[in-house]
């Protein structure tokens, strides 16, 4: 929750500080908690190899991602904050995609259980990287 409301225009302009702590509660979750968790997890995931790397590299960008967020923000390059704030946070929501797609996948295709994890491992997260740099990309051309 941390990380929905940081994208509100109002509660960076009005409430600065309130957006900060919110913004450092969900850095220092991810990289402290649920990024390292998640890439231990990432090594012994089920689905083979395939998973694995999934899982892997999405807790590697994840991190890696977030960490640049909060790099920026101190270095006053609050564009540059944005944009990897809103990859983090797209991958972030791959928890949820992940489960969304599996559902649709189930529902639609007849394929095996572990056919369907190794697919979503990777759609799961990666169809939400795409989405966000589109939307990093159509600020750019809107001029933010």
């Amino acid at each position: 929750m941390a990380g929905f409301t940081q994208f509100s225009k109002r509660l960076q302009r009005n409430k600065p500080r309130l957006h900060r702590s919110l913004g450092y509660v969900y850095v220092l979750n991810i990289l402290l908690v649920t990024g390292p968790a998640g890439l231990l997890m990432g090594f012994y995931a089920n689905g083979g190899l395939s998973s694995r790397i999934a899982f892997v590299l999405l807790a590697v960008l994840w991190i890696y991602f977030t960490a640049m967020a909060i790099v920026k923000a101190r270095q006053g390059e609050y564009t540059a904050h944005r944009n990897f704030m809103i990859r983090s946070y797209a991958l972030t929501l791959s928890a949820l995609t992940l489960r969304a797609w599996k559902y649709a996948i189930t529902n639609t295709v007849e394929l095996p259980p572990m056919d369907v994890y190794r697919v979503v491992a990777w759609v799961g997260w990666g169809l939400n990287l795409l989405i966000a740099e589109w939307i990093i990309s159509r600020k750019m051309n809107i001029g933010n």
